[in-house]
């Protein structure tokens, strides 16, 4: 496996920037970066137009990483060539948050089963469970299969966030990469940099992900009480 990494700013010349993506002939294209990217049709264009065979998925983030470092409103883009990974690129778009078990159903649908090894999906960051999305994929998919991805971003604004596949840029479409055969090695992890404070509480009533009850008490009371000035945010 072969990867090659790109850094773009707003302004930047995309086709001149990414313009070794069409001699490296990738079989996938992943996109990760600030909204500007992705409301503008521009970039999407331009990486078809010079990988027009290769897989796209992306979306956007609320910072980006570029080798060991991380980045506000930049846009990094890696192409992969694979030795003998097949890829497969799938989509289906979502109604709403309580379409997200069957949004994960339809895409995992989608994907021919033999010889899939894992699963990149990169979804809407609003409007959606992430949990009853993976379920829905587990649901169809083979317990071997590795599910791995993660929900789109809108620098912390949560009002509309965007993924790229192979239509361009919406704010309604779930995308899958689907992996296959023997010669491909999926490992995965997960970081997290948040920490916790005020008192260990106890959970009395709740739906799946969805929390309502903390210690008999109204979980958003509490989380207004914490956040005083905040809470309105």
């Amino acid at each position: 496996m072969k990867t090659t990494q790109f850094k773009l700013k707003a302004n930047a010349d995309f086709e001149a920037v990414l313009a070794p993506i069409a001699q490296a002939q990738p079989d996938l294209i992943l996109v990760f970066g600030g909204l500007s990217f992705f409301e503008s049709p521009k970039l999407a264009e331009t990486i078809k137009k010079l990988a027009p065979n290769a897989a796209l998925a992306g979306c956007s983030t609320a910072g980006e990483i570029a080798v060991d470092r991380v980045y506000d409103n930049t846009c990094v883009v890696t192409a992969v060539k694979f030795e003998k990974t097949k890829v497969t690129q799938v989509s289906t778009t979502i109604a709403g948050m309580a379409d997200s078990f069957g949004a994960g159903e339809r895409l995992a649908g989608l994907l021919p089963a033999e010889g899939l090894r894992a699963v990149l999906v990169f979804g809407t960051g609003v409007a959606i469970n992430g949990s009853a999305l993976v379920a829905g994929l587990q649901s169809k998919l083979d317990a071997s299969v590795t599910i791995s991805g993660g929900l789109a971003a809108d620098a912390g604004a949560f009002k509309q966030t965007w993924t790229m596949g192979p239509t361009g840029s919406h704010d309604d479409e779930i995308v899958g990469i689907g992996l296959y055969g023997t010669d491909v090695n999926v490992s995965y992890g997960t970081f997290a940099g948040w920490e916790p404070f005020g008192p260990a509480r106890k959970v009395t009533r709740c739906e799946q992900n969805i929390l309502y009850e903390l210690d008999g008490e109204r979980a958003l009371d509490i989380y207004k009480r914490y956040l005083g000035d905040y809470a309105k945010d």
